[in-house]
């Protein structure tokens, strides 16, 4: 019976020990724990350059702790390099270990206080840095403290260019509808003035907008060298040989000389601007009225001209 007591309390301490020791484990896991602090920056002041890097710590640490700086693949640290400068710290040493691409900087004089913006720059930090493979990348950053427990980790982030460029075109358009390519005065009489409205459309994207011109072939003649006189004194009056246009119903467009005064005109017989628009445009409207009279001694016949409006884009 004695003996089973005694083999019992062994195992009773047997498992306090082995429950200390996972304490213990425990206890030192929790310690060694470090804080993951925010995205510094990294920059790189040519190719290599000088070499800047900020971040805020969030742990404080004392005189002789570490600063551990990891660079990517794209970059070579530069084994011979010595200059550096920490924010916080008027004394550092530097080792630069080109096969785990790390430099250690080491603070000598000074602490970094929780939550101190740290600047760190090295002016031969790199020997080379290849800023074309990827648009934005990172190096890692660790901090210990003077018995190597670690205290902080992140990264800063260098961008390179992450900017994307994008390009289209589109195409310009300028379009002219018209509601009627025909226009019939019917039969003219000395004792009335017939006439006739046609509207035009008008469309650009063009910025600088349109151009609209007006032209003739001939004048209203019957094929045998005879024609119905134009207008010549601004208005088409019944029992005058006269004939000519005005324009009205505008809207979207300005109406050019000498067409803008209202007045009935003479229809060009050289290309003649009669609107136009100085930016993009969007169902511009206008009338062209066609008007005739004649006197009793007017020529009997069939009349015709023809009349083309063009439009064009704004240079």
């Amino acid at each position: 019976m004695p003996k089973v007591n005694t083999s019992f309390r062994k195992c009773i301490s047997l498992l306090s020990v082995l429950y200390i020791l996972l304490l213990a484990l425990v206890i030192g896991n929790k310690t060694t724990q470090a804080a993951k602090i925010d995205d510094g920056a990294w920059t790189q002041s040519g190719s290599p350059g000088t070499t800047s890097i900020t971040f805020t710590n969030t742990t404080a640490s004392d005189s002789s702790s570490d600063i551990v700086l990891t660079f990517p693949a794209t970059a070579s640290v530069d084994q011979d390099g010595t200059s550096s400068t920490v924010s916080g710290s008027t004394a550092i040493t530097r080792s630069n270990n080109t096969i785990d691409n790390t430099i250690i900087l080491t603070i000598l004089d000074g602490t970094l206080a929780a939550g101190a913006s740290i600047t760190i720059t090295l002016a031969d930090g790199l020997s080379t840095y290849t800023a074309s493979t990827y648009a934005q990348e990172s190096l890692a950053i660790n901090t210990h403290n003077s018995a190597g427990t670690p205290l902080d980790f992140g990264v800063a982030l260098i961008t390179n260019d992450n900017t994307t460029t994008v390009t289209t075109q589109v195409p310009l358009f300028v379009n002219l509808a018209v509601d009627t390519t025909s226009i019939q005065l019917g039969t003219l009489s000395a004792s009335s003035v017939n006439e006739v409205d046609q509207t035009y459309t008008v469309n650009s994207n063009n910025r600088t907008g349109l151009t609209a011109a007006i032209e003739a072939d001939n004048d209203l003649n019957d094929g045998f060298g005879n024609d119905i006189n134009a207008v010549a004194d601004g208005t088409v009056t019944a029992g005058s040989e006269e004939y000519g246009i005005s324009v009205d119903n505008v809207s979207g467009v300005t109406v050019e000389p000498p067409f803008d005064s209202g007045d009935d005109e003479e229809i060009p017989q050289v290309l003649d601007n009669i609107a136009n628009a100085t930016t993009e445009i969007s169902n511009g409207t206008f009338d062209l009225n066609y008007k005739a009279s004649i006197t009793g001694t007017t020529i009997a016949g069939s009349y015709d001209q023809v009349v083309t409006l063009t439009v064009s884009s704004n240079p």
